[in-house]
């Protein structure tokens, strides 16, 4: 678990890290055998056959590296592909729910909101698929408004991740009114 991170504050407690289901990481793969190695596969057999690598001659040698090229720019694609997906999480403190977005390889966005001013959580599971795997996405409401509200995707459990964040938005607000309670 993800226990430090930077702009932590001293008594502040991780709860959860919410991470995408697996499924986003398999549909990226598949897509990648789909459109990097059949095209590749189809690509080599019908050149090596036109073109042999045992007859020499520049035509395969150069059939060959781009076919290799393609692969490793195929392959970085793919490298790419997975880290931003598994760079976006968001983390679910005792104060306060943290949105890191990865937007593209190199570049994040992070977002925060106290978890005294969520006012609601929805979750959704669409289609076949995810209702199988149960996985969707969490709608965060908070009271700053629609612009700082937060969707998280491809959650596991989306209901139980949604019940947590509220459970403990409730738990942050009752210990604030205990605090500000007390002060007075």
């Amino acid at each position: 678990m993800l226990n430090d991170f930077p702009g932590r504050q001293p008594d502040e407690e991780v709860l959860m890290v919410i991470r995408k289901h697996v499924i986003v990481y398999i549909r990226s793969l598949a897509i990648f055998l789909i459109a990097a190695v059949l095209p590749l596969t189809i690509f080599l057999i019908i050149w090596s056959s036109s073109f042999p690598l045992s007859q020499g001659g520049t035509v395969s040698v150069v059939g060959y590296l781009g076919a290799s090229l393609y692969t490793l720019y195929s392959l970085a694609l793919l490298v790419v592909s997975i880290l931003n997906d598994e760079f976006d999480l968001f983390i679910l403190t005792n104060h306060r729910l943290i949105d890191i977005t990865q937007v593209s390889f190199l570049k994040r966005t992070v977002a925060t909101t106290p978890l005294n001013q969520i006012q609601d959580t929805t979750s959704d599971i669409q289609g076949i698929v995810g209702t199988l795997l149960n996985f969707g996405s969490i709608d965060v409401q908070t009271a700053a408004g629609l612009a700082s509200n937060f969707t998280i995707d491809h959650v596991s459990d989306p209901g139980m991740v949604a019940r947590a964040i509220l459970n403990e938005a409730e738990v942050r607000k009752e210990k604030d009114l205990q605090h500000h309670g007390s002060s007075v």
